[in-house]
């Protein structure tokens, strides 16, 4: 079958067939007849539609999706409108028949349960999301926080949307206001549409809800697919999520991986201001690859809260790589849970996630609760899982809530929490943090640290207040589900040495910000991101064992770790502890700026 080359315009006249002379006006239009090996070249321009790719590609001809221009093609979930009406002072109101929404309404569509009245909807001021508002009270008053406010209600007997908005001052008819209509930006309604490639487009706006076990939309969602290729896009502005990598039929259980479908791949994409998640897979392909992205803003607003908020978030997982991604700035940077086997985290900057700074131990003590979150977050690891050569900067960096994890040639600035077969010390430092829980885990496995930069971290207030909630509140579940606290704990060492694992750690250096004047920031500039430092004064070069280690003596499977953050070789035996095997390193770009 010869490729085709299928061509979009938005300013194209309607009944284009597809040509370059006569193109389609719709990329709906294109992904109705698109076939393995077909290429759809979409023009700049901005498409408000919701994609239904009608046909899987192959294996060796997958079907492409490409925007002529990367960032100039905008796939919206949002409608602009322009049919305000002045009710009083900066209060306005649209009135939008039901009809128009087909049979999706997002303003009469709840989120999930449990969130009161929070609609998949969405206000926009020039790209900048309102609050919303649960009376109409609360819009007419101008908030002391500056942020806008919108509500909505429904007139029965008219069969209409009606939304209030407060714009500050703003007259809506005249600045760029758009509501979300539309659930998905790009979804294969059909199941298991395998092997398509998106690459270079806007995808923004969806109304998705929150994303689970029982629902897997978002802005873009695979449903059940495999083998697709998300490159060099901006996806921003999910409701809930950015990307659903969908669930698969079943939950795989078995360790071949020649049961699992073919991996997708998310490279070289800017994910950002999502509502709950940036990337995620529930029950769905269980080894994606996730490569220089980055991910920023992400459950920031703290207006959805739940165990899957943050940057990446993916459960099971078996074979994933997480790799050269920047996270920063998000609720959490990477939570795996479920059934995590053989999965690596390497060589991503991750800074600035958690409790902001604008947040104080004053707030209500829920508020500090929801915004607890670390760089990484392990749970389950029934396989080896690998955390090696990354940055992880924020107050809290690791939760690791499991057994057989290998955390080898980080640089840590900040809190650690980690299980331990032994009972700890019951002190906390300010480095490790013991959190205890009940008779989970098998205490015949155990997890392994080598060759680590950690740096001690003064806390802020609020983190230290929300710490304390986090563990009073697991001694609470603790009693009242009646469970036992045992000795399998996450724990404290007295003197910051990881004292209790001495059969299972090495090489790792461990150094006082106070008493070593540590100065560590990062900085976005221009051309990437780059580390302010003094490490060359206070790091050793070459003062730890170079380790190779077996990931899985099973499979026979050998994971090298013989190349540290910059892909530089790590050479002969004798090598530097954290993410850089040459001190002068930390100076260069940690992270160059994606378009």
């Amino acid at each position: 079958m010869t490729k085709m080359q299928l061509y979009v315009d938005a300013c194209a006249k309607q009944h284009g067939d597809g040509t370059s002379q006569a193109p389609f006006a719709t990329i709906q239009a294109a992904a109705d007849v698109a076939k393995p090996g077909d290429v759809v070249w979409v023009m700049p321009g901005v498409y408000r539609e919701s994609v239904n790719p009608r046909y899987s590609g192959s294996k060796d001809k997958p079907i492409l999706y490409r925007a002529v221009k990367q960032n100039s093609t905008v796939i919206s979930g949002a409608e602009r409108l322009d049919e305000w009406e002045q009710v009083a002072g900066d209060v306005w109101r649209i009135v939008i028949a039901n009809r128009r929404f087909g049979d999706y309404n997002p303003y009469t569509t709840l989120i999930k349960q449990g969130t009161g009245r929070q609609h998949a909807g969405e206000v926009f001021l020039n790209n900048r999301a309102l609050a919303e508002a649960d009376r109409f009270a609360a819009v007419k008053q101008s908030p002391a926080t500056g942020a806008a406010h919108w509500y909505t209600e429904q007139d029965q007997a008219a069969d209409t949307t009606v939304i209030y908005a407060n714009f500050l001052g703003v007259d809506p008819n005249h600045a760029n206001v758009e509501l979300t209509f539309r659930e998905t930006c790009f979804y294969p309604q059909r199941r298991q549409v395998d092997f398509l490639v998106l690459s270079g487009f806007v995808l923004t706006k969806a109304a998705s809800r929150w994303v689970g076990p029982d629902y897997n939309k978002a802005v873009v969602g695979t449903n059940q697919a495999q083998g697709w290729k998300i490159l060099n896009c901006n996806i921003t502005h999910g409701k809930c999520a950015g990307i659903s990598l969908g669930r698969y039929p079943t939950t795989p259980a078995s360790t071949d991986f020649a049961q699992y479908p073919s991996r997708h791949l998310i490279k070289n994409s800017r994910i950002f201001d999502c509502g709950q998640v940036g990337i995620i897979g529930v029950d769905g392909n269980p080894a994606p690859v996730i490569e220089h992205n980055h991910l920023f803003r992400i459950n920031t607003r703290l207006n959805l809260r739940g165990k899957s908020a943050g940057a990446i978030d993916l459960s099971p997982v078996v074979g994933a790589k997480i790799s050269r991604n920047c996270i920063h700035d998000c609720r959490r940077g990477v939570r795996l849970g479920g059934r995590v086997e053989r999965a690596q985290i390497s060589r991503n900057l991750m800074y600035a996630n958690g409790l902001s700074a604008k947040q104080s131990a004053a707030e209500h003590h829920q508020d500090l609760l929801a915004g607890l979150g670390e760089d990484i977050r392990i749970e389950n690891s029934v396989g080896v899982t690998t955390i090696d050569n990354n940055f992880l900067l924020s107050d809290y960096a690791l939760r690791l809530e499991s057994y057989q994890i290998l955390l080898t040639h980080n640089l840590i600035y900040g809190r650690t929490a980690w299980l331990s077969a032994k009972a700890g010390q019951a002190e906390n430092s300010p480095l490790f943090h013991r959190i205890s829980r009940g008779q989970q885990y098998g205490q015949q496995q155990s997890s392994y640290f080598y060759n680590n930069l950690f740096i001690n971290k003064s806390l802020r207030p609020e983190l230290t207040t929300a710490l304390a909630l986090a563990q009073r509140q697991v001694a609470d579940d603790c009693r009242n589900s009646g469970q036992k606290r045992g000795n399998n704990s996450f724990f404290a060492t007295k003197d910051n040495r990881l004292v209790q694992l001495a059969a299972n750690k090495a090489g790792n250096l461990v150094i006082d910000d106070n008493e070593s004047a540590v100065q560590l920031k990062v900085e976005d500039r221009p051309t990437g991101f780059y580390l302010k430092h003094n490490l060359d004064e206070v790091v050793d070069e070459d003062s730890c064992r170079l380790l190779t280690f077996a990931n899985d003596a099973g499979s026979g499977t050998v994971l090298k770790l013989d190349t540290d953050f910059s892909g530089q070789h790590r050479e002969g035996n004798r090598v530097t502890p954290g993410p850089l095997d040459h001190k002068a390193d930390y100076s260069a770009c940690l992270f160059r700026a994606l378009a």
